[in-house]
């Protein structure tokens, strides 16, 4: 009864029909974003986004060093969408390419430049969410998820300390092989 009640629900909460081309804006993980939907089958979709445009400039110091840092955060994806109840669920997979990246110019006893990105530069990510129409032409959507990449960290420092720093790091940000992905948006079909 309960399965039955959901579908019922969700066929009710159905946002897009077949041949249905969305456009709208959102906020995510990677900043905010602008997408593109297209509707291939009643429970087939797929999406485009381009996100970002955060840039953040910061000087600081840490230990003995005066940095310059920097934070950059975005990219694009595109996603498959499979809704399984043919109604305001979806589960999705797609693929990230970031351009997120934390930056710094380390000047003291040494000078180096040190970073920490994604791992892959092109990542998998996986989601479960929604799309649910809320007025004619319009919907509101959200996800969460993973992105299946840790981060790194990298310097061009020729200091055996500061490597095995940057070495020390990356055994602690692998530990973690993923990164938690979420995101809500709103848009228009037409």
């Amino acid at each position: 009864m309960t399965a039955t009640a959901l579908t019922l629900t969700g066929t009710l909460l159905q946002a897009q029909q077949v041949g249905d081309t969305a456009v709208g804006a959102g906020l995510n993980t990677f900043g905010p974003s602008l997408h593109g939907e297209y509707r291939a089958a009643p429970n087939l979709g797929v999406r485009g986004m381009i996100m970002g445009g955060i840039n953040e400039s910061e000087t600081f110091d840490i230990e003995d060093y005066e940095v310059d840092g920097k934070a950059e955060i975005g990219g694009v994806a595109v996603f498959a969408d499979y809704y399984p109840l043919v109604n305001a669920w979806r589960v999705s997979g797609g693929l990230l390419l970031s351009n997120t990246e934390i930056s710094g110019d380390f000047v003291g006893p040494e000078s180096f430049e040190g970073e920490i990105a994604l791992k892959n530069d092109i990542a998998p990510v996986i989601t479960t969410g929604f799309n649910t129409e809320f007025a004619p032409g319009w919907s509101f959507s959200g996800d969460i998820g993973v992105v299946i990449s840790s981060l790194e960290a990298s310097s061009d420092s020729t200091d055996t300390a500061v490597q095995d720093e940057i070495d020390s790091l990356n055994d602690d940000l692998s530990d973690l092989p993923v990164l938690p992905y979420a995101g809500i948006a709103v848009s228009y079909r037409f």
